[in-house]
């Protein structure tokens, strides 16, 4: 019997303390706390960890939005249960901009983050810049246009440009005062390599704090334009009742080297002519795939019963295409 009562008494202590390691084993209670210390570029962040009594480590998340985007390196708050000040120094932030962050705890009994707290920077936002097109390509040059909002600190701009989206080449920086709205930027390119193409992007500087404009890119005129294969059909063959109504489609091909975006552009002139007397004409822009289609009508063939009609299609060229043209024919009249 005694051994009987020995035994319970063991088992309802063992039972104790698996009690008391679960009540030991609650997950760790963090508080994010604020921020001070706040300068251009740097802050530093507080809060509270209370361990709950096992090994527990914290982290800071922290970024331009709640979804954050950067972690602090974790760091023990020990195995106490009692609540642990602590704080963490970041670096690296843009001056004027407003910050998300706050601490998680993690340990073997579960992981916890608390509330969103926000603070900004001091000094002025970086500047925004919009990188525009390029214009005025030649075969050795181009003008870069773009725009740059200095956000009330004096600004320095300069474009980056080369073969690759690591550029390598950039011009000489020029300045902007300080203000709040956008002011357009153009600065020209020389000494390029024809039929090339190029990247180029804007780039703004308050001090060592840059922003970057998007990529862009252009492509040189060739020393020479291509001359382009141009195909060209107008249909119906024959319309045989006045109003005459033909519709000319075609192509240009070759120069597939050239970027489409330049290849691509200018217009189809056809026109229409009874031996030398002009019947009609229409004028269509070359397409994005380097097709056309150009409907033409006109009353009068300025002949007698059924008239053979020559089509005369040219395209104008456009700097990368040279001028090209062919010709078709429809008959009109009964």
């Amino acid at each position: 019997m005694r051994t009987r009562i020995i035994a319970v008494i063991i088992a309802g202590a063992a039972l104790a303390l698996s009690v008391t390691g679960v009540a030991e084993a609650a997950a760790p209670v963090v508080v994010t706390g604020s921020a001070t210390h706040i300068a251009n570029s740097s802050a530093v962040l507080h809060g509270t960890v209370n361990p709950g009594g096992v090994d527990t480590d914290y982290t800071f998340s922290y970024g331009p939005t709640a979804s954050y985007g950067s972690t602090t390196a974790a760091r023990s708050a020990g195995s106490g249960n009692k609540k642990v000040a602590v704080a963490e120094t970041i670096t690296g932030l843009q001056p004027g901009t407003t910050y998300h962050f706050r601490i998680s705890g993690v340990s073997a009994a579960g992981s916890v983050s608390g509330a969103d707290v926000t603070f900004t920077t001091t000094g002025n936002p970086p500047s925004a810049v919009w990188t525009g097109p390029a214009t005025a390509v030649g075969t050795e040059k181009a003008d870069v246009t773009g725009a740059i909002n200095p956000n009330g600190a004096a600004t320095t701009w300069y474009v980056q440009y080369g073969t690759t989206m690591n550029y390598g080449v950039q011009t000489y920086p020029q300045s902007i005062v300080a203000g709040s709205v956008a002011v357009p930027v153009t600065t020209p390119l020389s000494g390029l390599a024809p039929a090339t193409l190029f990247h180029y992007r804007i780039v703004a500087l308050h001090g060592s704090v840059a922003s970057f404009g998007a990529d862009g890119t252009f492509f040189t005129r060739p020393l020479h334009a291509v001359k382009p294969g141009l195909t060209a059909h107008t249909r119906p063959g024959a319309d045989r009742r006045s109003p005459y109504v033909f519709t000319t489609r075609g192509s240009l091909r070759g120069g597939h080297f050239i970027p489409a975006a330049d290849r691509c552009t200018g217009t189809v002139d056809v026109r229409f002519y009874n031996g030398r007397r002009k019947l009609g004409s229409g004028v269509a822009n070359v397409g994005a795939n380097c097709s056309f289609s150009v409907k033409t009508s006109f009353r009068h063939s300025r002949g007698r019963g059924p008239v053979r009609v020559r089509v005369a299609v040219a395209y104008a060229g456009n700097g990368y295409l040279a001028a090209s043209s062919t010709t078709d024919h429809v008959t009109v009249g009964r």
